[in-house]
């Protein structure tokens, strides 16, 4: 390793005893070797500080540091951006896994992309035995990644580098406890272009200490003002209401008939609003509104056919649908799925 790094891998720790060795290994067996790796315990109550400090005397990639008291994730992560010396920074959180060829992939990417800030990747889903229980596709094009922040955040932070010259001045941004990251894209990406490499490069731990109901309430609410806030720099200016709607095609396991006319409202004054902006391309902005509208009537199937009337009455409806689309859309319609 040199002595000042290309890449700085950070990880806060918090009690992940169960899941933080297996997690520290996956970096200490990457492809890529040039690399710091700073690990900060947030004091910790149960062993995660000493598997950590095993680790460190074992590998000299391994930094420690260690809160005196429980900081939060949000200054926890200022404070190792502000230990690292890499001209790129990445994540990994404690209970989750970095595949062998992760570092290699992004750094190779970003080297070769310098327009990009910001790049992720697709995930596996684990469970808390580390069996596989799903896969996240995430949107790769960074026009169209600008569009899908007005709807939610189109990154896993444990998947995300980022070059470290485009990090806000402020980093996280304390405010944002939940949904930091969010926050932290949003603002990234109105400076430079992010993208998704297509490729699964993490493992994301679904595990029973998740968030809580009230954690995802605050959550919900603090992506309300990420996006508001984001919208209000790039000089949009969108209602609460507008925004609670804009969620709902994506957050929304089914879709009220009664919500569909104010859903496409705002899908509709969003178009408009983005297509006003030089900031967006106008192909993505057809494209992902489009997306989001489907995804509004697919919700809705259960409804029953009158569905497919309101879907291709509006003119939210491009045509560029796919046959396939359209015929499932026809079918949920048809058994009221």
């Amino acid at each position: 390793m040199a002595d000042t790094p290309l890449l700085s891998v950070l990880m806060p720790v918090f009690n992940s005893e169960r899941f933080i060795a297996e997690a520290i290994e996956s970096i200490l067996n990457q492809t890529f070797k040039d690399f710091e790796f700073l690990i900060l315990d947030d004091a910790s109550t149960d062993k995660s500080f000493e598997i950590i400090n095993d680790f460190e005397n074992k590998d000299s990639h391994i930094k420690v540091f260690q809160n005196e008291k429980n900081l939060g994730v949000v200054e926890s992560r200022n404070k190792l951006i502000n230990l690292s010396q890499g001209k790129y920074i990445t994540w990994l959180d404690s209970d989750d896994i970095a595949l062998k060829t992760r570092f290699e992939e992004e750094i190779k990417f970003l080297e070769n992309h310098p327009e990009i800030g910001l790049v992720g990747a697709n995930t596996i889903i684990i469970d808390e035995n580390s069996e596989k229980i799903g896969i996240w596709l995430f949107e790769t094009e960074p026009q169209k990644l600008k569009i899908e922040l007005f709807f939610h955040s189109p990154f896993l932070s444990s998947s995300v580098m980022i070059r470290k010259s485009c990090l806000p001045q402020n980093f996280y941004d304390p405010r944002f406890p939940v949904a930091e990251d969010f926050d932290l894209y949003s603002k990234i990406s109105e400076h430079s272009d992010a993208a998704n490499i297509p490729k699964f490069l993490v493992k994301y731990r679904i595990n029973s200490k998740g968030l809580s109901k009230s954690n995802i309430e605050k959550m919900e609410q603090l992506a309300f003002q990420v996006i508001k806030e984001h919208a209000e720099r790039l000089g949009i200016k969108l209602e609460e209401n507008t925004i609670k709607h804009l969620r709902k095609p994506k957050t929304a396991s089914k879709i009220a008939f009664e919500d569909i006319t104010e859903i496409e409202k705002s899908l509709i004054l969003l178009k408009y609003l983005l297509l006003e902006n030089d900031h967006f391309d106008k192909k993505a902005v057809d494209e992902v509104i489009q997306k989001y509208w489907f995804e509004t009537c697919r919700k809705s199937t259960h409804n029953g056919l009158k569905i497919l009337k309101i879907f291709f009455r509006s003119p939210l409806f491009c045509k560029k649908l796919s046959l396939k689309d359209n015929c499932r859309l026809f079918v949920r319609a048809l058994i009221k799925f």
